[in-house]
C-alpha cells in the first residue's frame, strides 16, 4: 500500500515535471536574399565594405521568452546579433563588395520583439552607421501565422526571423542613404 502510494506521488511529481519544463525554439538558417543581392550591387559597385559589429542598444533582450515556452534562439549558438551580422555579411560577399579593408558598417538593435499571438509578428529596428557616414535607421514589421499551441507558435516566431531579417537588410540595402555607408 505505502509503495504504491510512493509509485503514485513519484508518477505525478515526474509528470508535473515534463510538464513544466521549457523548450527552446531554434529558428533555420539564414538565406541570402537574391534582391538583396542585386541591390547591394547597384548600390556599392565599385566601392568595397566589410562588416564591423553588430550590437544590441540597452534594454534589447537578447533571448525572448515565447509564451512561458522557452526562449526563442534564432540560430544555435548565435545571438540576435550575431545572427543579423552574419547574414548582412553573406550578402554582401554574394553582391562580391566585400574587402575587409572596406568602410566597416556597424549596426546596433535598438527595438527586437515579437508577437506570438494574432496578429503575429517580429518587429525589429537597427540604426547602421559606418566611419565615413552617421548613417541612418530602419525599421521592419514583419506579419507571420500563429498557432494556437504555444509550441506550435513558438516554432512559428522562430521560422519567421529569417525572412524578418531578410525584410530588414532590404531596408538597409536599398535605402538611398546606403552607398554613403562605403564612403566617397
Amino acid at each position: 500500500m505505502i509503495q504504491s502510494r510512493i509509485a503514485l506521488v513519484a508518477s505525478i511529481c515526474a509528470a508535473a515535471v515534463v510538464l513544466a519544463g521549457c523548450e527552446t525554439t531554434n529558428s533555420i538558417p539564414y538565406k541570402a536574399s537574391a534582391a538583396n543581392v542585386i541591390a547591394i550591387q547597384q548600390s556599392l559597385q565599385p566601392k568595397k565594405v566589410s562588416v564591423a559589429d553588430v550590437g544590441l542598444a540597452p534594454g534589447v533582450d537578447e533571448s525572448p521568452l515565447c509564451r512561458l515556452n522557452g526562449p526563442v534562439k534564432v540560430a544555435p549558438g548565435k545571438t540576435p546579433s550575431q545572427y543579423i551580422k552574419d547574414a548582412l555579411q553573406e550578402e554582401i560577399l554574394l553582391a562580391q563588395s566585400y574587402d575587409i579593408k572596406g568602410a566597416p558598417i556597424e549596426g546596433r538593435i535598438e527595438e527586437l520583439k515579437f508577437s506570438s499571438v494574432s496578429p503575429a509578428y517580429w518587429q525589429i529596428t537597427m540604426a547602421v552607421k559606418s566611419p565615413v557616414d552617421n548613417g541612418y535607421k530602419v525599421s521592419v514589421k514583419y506579419p507571420f501565422d500563429t498557432s494556437w499551441t504555444a509550441a506550435g507558435a513558438c516554432k512559428n516566431v522562430a521560422d519567421a526571423f529569417g525572412p524578418a531579417v531578410q525584410e530588414l537588410l532590404k531596408q538597409v540595402v536599398t535605402n538611398p542613404q546606403f552607398s554613403a555607408l562605403a564612403g566617397k
